[in-house]
């Protein structure tokens, strides 16, 4: 097979890091980046890109490209994807899809209308092993009715988010949309249902300089009759929380733990080893494999001497061990997978694990969610559900 020509729109923190994984996927090459503004640009002329670099959008999609990864700042999503969509190019797009009911709108249109042209977005939490492993567990039905689950996204911004760019503080997208979307999507998709109504508060108090709410909590309840909480975090002094954790009748989850009711405890995963994204050549690649190598011989040893104490303290349904010692949350890799999966996906002709449907369900979830927070009221998922939602 020839090698799929690749483009990236927006060469900012997402499309220099999709740059590099683009550049070590078998049978990719990036050959053209756009970017609206001088800095961009010359961000990508630092990375040693080449091919065509450019601020016209239109000669961008006529370089010659079969896809297009859109990374640029959230409200361009949308005209760039339909462009592009209806120029038959297949694109995977940063999250969230859109920022509104009506951007998504228009982007399914326009995926209906280019049924060449393959459309899938950027939800790798999907793609982590941890995550992976939970789903497969609720499928079976091991934890037996699931009447809970809640995650995190706890994660300070406050330097991050005006690093390459001040579109943030010019447009004002809800944390919940911008980043929390990440926890809406993974719930939706480890209970494999819908959410039929959402209630939520929201503060503005650690990153008063965000120009709105950054912490949000909603509950969303499924239809099914689980209840979801999903917190979203801006300006915490601390670093990532990503957590997980499931309420079943007959098994839990905390994380990487399985608790049993007796109180045996398992773990779901282990830390992988060497799970290297792609070779490098240079002095400085070949120094950073050694210390990545020595962090994950850390983290295998440390998750060697926890299943050691937790066999050494054995059953006790007060169990003493009551948390998992790692943050198993190799965001590199699941961006990288997800990114392998959508080449695949053009190759073979089928459908991303995260399409521009299901994506555009967690865009109007969270919506919702957003109403809900900012006016203390219940807000019915139906306010929000549009009728393509219910053929995909």
């Amino acid at each position: 097979m020839r090698d799929l020509e690749v483009a990236i729109a927006g060469f900012g923190g997402a499309g220099m890091a999709q740059y590099g994984h683009f550049r070590a996927i078998p049978g990719c090459r990036v050959r053209a980046i756009y970017d609206p503004k001088p800095a961009g640009l010359e961000r990508a002329r630092q990375a040693g890109a080449g091919g065509l670099l450019t601020d016209d959008f239109e000669a961008f999609l006529g370089a010659g490209i079969d896809l297009l990864a859109v990374c640029s700042p959230n409200p361009a999503h949308a005209e760039q994807i339909v462009r592009a969509l209806r120029a038959g190019i297949h694109v995977i797009c940063e999250k969230p899809l859109a920022s509104s009911l009506e951007e998504c709108g228009r982007i399914l249109e326009a995926e209906r209308a280019s049924p060449s042209a393959i459309l899938g977005v950027m939800h790798q939490m999907r793609f982590l092993p941890l995550y992976g492993r939970i789903r497969e567990v609720v499928a079976r039905g091991d934890l037996g009715t699931i009447s809970y689950l809640e995650g995190y996204y706890v994660h300070n911004v406050i330097r991050r988010v005006s690093a390459h760019d001040t579109w943030v503080f010019d447009t004002a997208p809800p944390p919940l949309l911008l980043s929390g979307c990440h926890f809406v999507d993974l719930a939706r998709w480890l209970l494999d249902d819908e959410v039929e109504e959402v209630v939520g508060m929201g503060n503005h108090l650690a990153f008063p300089e965000y120009p709105e709410s950054d912490l949000s909590v909603v509950l969303l309840r499924f239809r099914s009759g689980p209840i979801a909480k999903v917190v979203t975090a801006f300006g915490a002094g601390r670093p990532q929380d990503h957590s997980v954790r499931i309420l079943g009748t007959e098994r839990c989850i905390d994380n990487n733990l399985l608790l049993e009711k007796d109180g045996a405890v398992r773990s779901l995963t282990r830390p992988l080893w060497r799970h290297r994204l792609g070779e490098r050549r240079s002095l400085r690649g070949r120094l950073g494999d050694v210390r990545r190598d020595l962090r994950h011989l850390k983290a295998m040893a440390a998750h060697g001497a926890f299943a050691a104490l937790r066999r050494l303290y054995g059953r006790s349904e007060s169990y003493g061990i009551a948390s998992y010692p790692l943050r198993l949350y190799e965001h590199a890799l699941a961006v990288r997978r997800c990114l392998s999966e959508f080449v695949d996906c053009v190759r073979t002709r089928r459908r991303p694990r995260s399409t521009g449907i299901d994506a555009a369900k967690t865009v109007a979830t969270c919506l919702a969610g957003v109403e809900a927070y900012r006016t203390g009221e219940t807000v019915p998922l139906a306010r929000y559900w549009r009728p393509e939602f219910d053929g995909g």
